[in-house]
């Protein structure tokens, strides 16, 4: 190839990636155009790839299939490839050998040792943009814990930044063979290359992370997180263990509950909440504002103005956006606070209690009696939800147009429209769960369920996936015993989800953190 005249083809290369790049400004580039230009380059291109075909794949027939594929592909690899505007003389001999890896499988298949060793460094040397001594070396590791296919997928997504679908087309599979085959990939790799002891907080190649938060020094027997705010910061509460003893109940054990703000690995004590006393809490966006209620006392704290005491009779369950608005119940009724100001909210004589409240304040939700329903404090409408087919119904959070509730129905996790009505988020008629909480927009949901065994999970629901179990969906950064047993609350804008589980580093109940990065 010493010889082969690549300035035509460099130039050519280059201004169809300026081209792909203006398509995608939106810059009225035709369809036309970019083929008519890709297929002057397979000209160009066709001679060299097929004397690379030659040199690499000793069977003749199968050389020209793997060139004459390839040739087909340069639309989906130029993009990628010449982006950074590096020559295509440059990167071609690289992407022909990862695409001869791709065709035959495994490169012993179909070359000789010395062939392969070649390939080897050639594919190091090559990739679609430069990489760091430490980017090279965990290429090694990963190429000495995985199986040839399970290196190729992750090489093509992580390194080469191929899609899904993309990587199927590749290696003629379907897109579960690649997600199954990426998931073991991924579940080998975290132990050999992306494990942070120190903080017990595991971080893959995607974005995605786990983060079990720990405990307070002084309150050490297990923790909960509650809420969380759109950059992760964390509402919780960790307790501590006394044993007691009195003449008629012998020794017995309380819990002392502590409300907590933690952010970037460090805890900012709240204030202690009482025995036994049944917290919850409750962070604005911003994570800027915290409500903590309990049986014993409620607490706010502000970035601002620090802590104190919230006066009110009641039990607060919810605020909203701003902070200014809070729902929940006194005296066994509906009510909400604004600015400190008690009202209550329509539900006649019957019991009645709000549990979360739209960020604009609009719209509450919860019950009354033993039936879920929406207050539309605009309007004054109070919209009865109804149930899934027996008579109990709770909801239990809300999107911030108010036309996405959550909550739960005999036993079931619902999730209700004004279209659906109150549907079942799992077809499962026999499963027990329930939703806790709903990302702004309505389109992920998180709560709590029994699996056929009678296992809780916490899980993850989305139109496009259903009701998916975090330990699964996350299993390769669960440390082997590690259970994710209750979702809690989502981020407002669908990032990050937080819960309690069982921590096996700690061997105790912990607070999550899970960041989806590119699932979000």
């Amino acid at each position: 190839m010493k010889h082969y005249n690549w300035s035509e083809v460099d130039r050519l290369a280059f201004e169809i990636a300026s081209l792909e790049e203006a398509a995608r400004n939106g810059a009225g580039v035709s369809e036309r155009e970019l083929r008519e230009a890709y297929n002057r380059l397979r000209a160009m291109l066709r001679e060299a790839v097929r004397q690379m075909a030659n040199a690499l794949v000793r069977d003749s027939k199968t050389a020209e299939r793997i060139g004459n594929e390839f040739l087909e592909r340069v639309p989906l690899i130029l993009p990628l490839r010449a982006g950074a505007k590096i020559p295509c003389s440059r990167w071609i001999a690289g992407a022909v050998i990862d695409f001869v890896y791709h065709a035959t499988g495994t490169a012993q298949n179909a070359l000789s040792e010395t062939d392969a060793r070649l390939l080897e460094s050639l594919a190091d040397a090559e990739p679609c943009a430069p990489l760091n001594a430490e980017e090279l070396d965990l290429i090694d590791r990963v190429r000495g814990v995985l199986t040839p296919d399970e290196f190729l997928v992750w090489y093509d997504y992580v390194i080469n930044g191929y899609s899904v679908a993309d990587i199927a087309r590749l290696h003629r599979q379907t897109r579960d063979w690649v997600e199954q085959t990426l998931q073991r990939a991924r579940q080998k790799l975290w132990d050999a290359v992306a494990t942070d002891r120190a903080r017990r907080t595991r971080t893959d190649v995607f974005g995605q992370s786990l983060t079990w938060l720990g405990t307070l020094p002084l309150y050490d027997h297990s923790s909960v997180a509650y809420s969380v705010a759109s950059d992760g910061t964390v509402a919780g509460v960790a307790f501590a263990e006394e044993h007691r003893y009195s003449d008629t109940r012998g020794n017995y054990a309380v819990y002392i509950a502590c409300a907590f703000r933690w952010k970037d690995h460090q805890f900012v004590e709240l204030g202690e909440l009482g025995e036994n006393c049944n917290p919850c809490c409750v962070i604005t966006p911003d994570g800027e504002k915290i409500m903590v209620s309990s049986d014993a006392c409620q607490l706010f704290w502000e970035a601002a103005r620090g802590v104190r005491r919230f006066e009110g009779n009641g039990r607060v369950y919810a605020m909203n956006a701003c902070g200014e608005a809070l729902v929940g119940e006194s005296e066994g009724r509906a009510v909400r606070w604004i600015n400190g100001r008690i009202e209550p909210l329509p539900a006649g004589d019957a019991p009645s209690v709000a549990l979360a409240v739209s960020p604009n304040g609009r719209f509450v939700v919860g019950r009354i009696r033993e039936q879920a329903v929406c207050w539309d404090t605009a309007s004054g409408v109070v919209r009865r939800l109804g149930t899934l087919g027996g008579e109990h119904s709770e909801a239990r959070a809300v999107s911030q147009d108010g036309t996405v509730i959550v909550g739960k129905s005999d036993g079931r996790a619902f999730r209700w429209t004004p279209e659906t009505g109150m549907c079942a988020l799992s077809q499962r008629e026999d499963e027990i769960s329930q939703a806790h909480s709903v990302s702004y927009d309505g389109r992920h949901i998180v709560g709590e369920a029994l699996d056929e065994a009678g296992g809780l999970y916490a899980f993850l629901w989305t139109e496009e996936d259903g009701m998916q179990d975090l330990n699964v969906l996350f299993a390769h950064l669960r440390t082997l015993g590690a259970t994710l047993e209750r979702a809690y609350a989502i981020s407002p804008n669908g990032r990050y989800i937080v819960g309690e589980g069982y921590c096996v580093e700690t061997e105790r109940k912990e607070a999550f953190l899970i960041d989806l990065g590119e699932l979000a």
